[in-house]
């Protein structure tokens, strides 16, 4: 018989969950459908035949600071400390394609990120970092390609480097309005355009990443972000399907995901699991693939910024090193551990030391990398991960029942579910339902917590000497050159030809970031959210 529960206690997505778990819970699972061996589909125990002992996860931090002199010398320092994947956190004003001489970018140029204008600006970034053997992370298609023009200035071959752009994350809607963003439409376009130019010029790269951190971050549970996720991905492959242009297989072989891990440790487990095995189904019912390098589920997880609180800092150390746990207990290929202060701050050495030394600790001392998913077979791990997989695929199924994930975003469906979210979220916060040690247990003073933890500080000067820099940078540029090549960008972005090819070109010329992206914004026009403000 199931055992029977005493208390009615939940996961973090709001399952019930019992005391005992037995063979009676799983007694429907069949191991080669259900778990099978690692490398094989359903991939369910990971997407390596040998894991961590054949290609041990990837340390990669998402950094930046002040200047693109101050981010060489953390890269390189990052290096040094025994981190093997990069990751460009750029500023406000870069994130949303701006130049930092913008007037309206006052006050936020270098702040908590990298101002990057300029393919100068990323070649000073890489200064001395051999790009053809670190991978690399970069935000968005524009900020990439200013990366590609960087790499092929210096003598690079593309096909050498390896790296990730999260360009499908157009089809992921987030709870805020991005500003001076180009319409759905354009993003689509340059998204496309971007994972076919790169499958064909840079073929290590995942040219289609799509990211569920940010849903999660601001108040998606597990089901509903892995739901989402699930439809972001059928939506870009069939785009891609109905494009033509290049083989379905072409899609699948480089796609990869982005998730955030928070502190239900085994409900975060057993999200990776099932994520794995919702994407196998995925792969072989809706597109008959049948090559198992086609259906890999391959995830970034990065410890989810909304569970780092200010209050006692150092209680942040403890949740971010179960974060990577989970993350690697669920097979990850890649962990961002979060700085322990970065609810007060961007990362100071100290943190980012700390950040490193957490995942190195985990991967070369625990020894829990020895054995592939050393949880499968668990009554409670298997009957978690087959609850996981019904609930996200029946909300995956609800979003397709609205026309899919585009349909639904513009219905206002996703602004919904994010308010409510949000809204329980607070109330069991403060009601404490939910338990948040030293915020709404076991609280102190902040006079009487016995540590005070160093803050990061800015040069209160870095902003306005990036803008003169850049202003210097526009007067000195071939002008003319500069403009020919935007020209031959917008007569690109009117036609059928690969718009990713000419923004490169337009980069490799000296044109900004922003001067790249207004060509877009010009010939597609912005997101309707934000005309109706305008």
């Amino acid at each position: 018989m199931a055992a029977e529960s005493s208390g009615e206690l939940t996961s973090h997505s709001g399952i019930p969950l019992k005391d005992l778990y037995t063979p009676e819970d799983i007694k429907d699972l069949d191991y080669a459908r259900d778990l099978g061996y690692p490398g094989q589909p359903p991939f369910t125990r990971g997407v390596y035949k040998t894991m961590y002992r054949g290609q041990p996860f990837t340390i990669r931090r998402f950094t930046g600071v002040e200047t693109p002199e101050q981010t060489n010398d953390l890269y390189k320092e990052e290096l040094r400390l025994g981190q093997n994947g990069l990751a460009i956190a750029p500023d406000v004003p870069t994130s949303i394609a701006l130049d930092s001489d913008n007037p309206r970018c006052e006050g936020d140029v270098g702040f908590c990120g990298v101002p990057i204008d300029t393919v100068e600006d990323m070649e000073i970034i890489f200064k001395d970092i051999p790009v053809e053997k670190v991978t690399c992370w970069c935000y968005t298609p524009y900020i990439t390609g200013l990366y590609f023009a960087m790499a092929d200035k210096r003598g690079v071959d593309l096909k050498a480097l390896g790296g990730t752009t999260p360009a499908m994350g157009i089809f992921c809607p987030v709870p805020v309005d991005i500003p001076f963003k180009v319409s759905l439409d354009g993003e689509i376009r340059m998204a496309m355009d971007f994972a076919e130019w790169t499958a064909l010029n840079v073929p290590n790269w995942h040219n289609t990443s799509v990211s569920v951190y940010g849903q999660k971050d601001n108040g998606m549970n597990n089901i509903q972000s892995l739901g989402l996720l699930i439809a972001a991905s059928v939506e870009a492959a069939d785009l891609w399907k109905a494009r033509g242009k290049m083989p379905l297989e072409q899609f699948f072989r480089r796609i990869s995901f982005e998730m955030a891990i928070a502190n239900d440790m085994f409900e975060e487990i057993c999200t990776l699991r099932a994520a794995r095995r919702l994407w196998t189904k995925v792969c072989q019912e809706r597109y008959g693939l049948t090559d198992r390098k086609h259906m890999q589920f391959r995830v970034r997880v990065q410890t989810s910024g909304c569970t780092n609180v200010a209050q006692e800092p150092l209680n942040n150390i403890i949740r971010i090193a179960y974060h990577m746990l989970s993350g690697c207990l669920g097979g990850a290929q890649a962990m961002h551990p979060n700085g322990y202060d970065e609810a007060l701050c961007i990362p100071t050495d100290q943190s980012m030391l700390l950040s490193i030394r957490t995942l190195q600790i985990l991967q070369e001392e625990t020894n829990v990398t020895a054995v592939i998913d050393p949880l499968g077979g668990s009554y409670y791990v298997e009957w978690l991960t087959s609850e996981i997989e019904k609930g996200a695929w029946e909300y995956y199924k609800k979003i397709e029942g609205m026309g899919g994930i585009c349909r639904a975003t513009r219905s206002g469906f996703f602004v919904n579910e994010y308010k409510k979210a949000n809204i329980d979220w607070d109330k069991k916060v403060d009601s404490g339902e939910k338990t948040v040690i030293g915020v709404n247990k076991y609280r102190m003073k902040p006079e009487e917590v016995p540590y005070k933890v160093p803050v990061y500080k800015f040069r209160p000067t870095a902003g306005q000497e990036k803008i003169a820099k850049l202003k210097k940078y526009k007067r000195e540029r071939e002008n003319a050159k500069v403009q020919a090549a935007l020209d031959r960008l917008e007569k690109a972005c009117r036609s059928d030809e690969n718009i990713f090819e000419y923004l490169v070109q337009a980069y490799r010329s000296g044109a900004t970031l922003q001067e790249g992206t207004d060509v877009c914004r010009k010939v597609y026009g912005l997101d309707t959210a934000q005309l109706m403000k305008l």
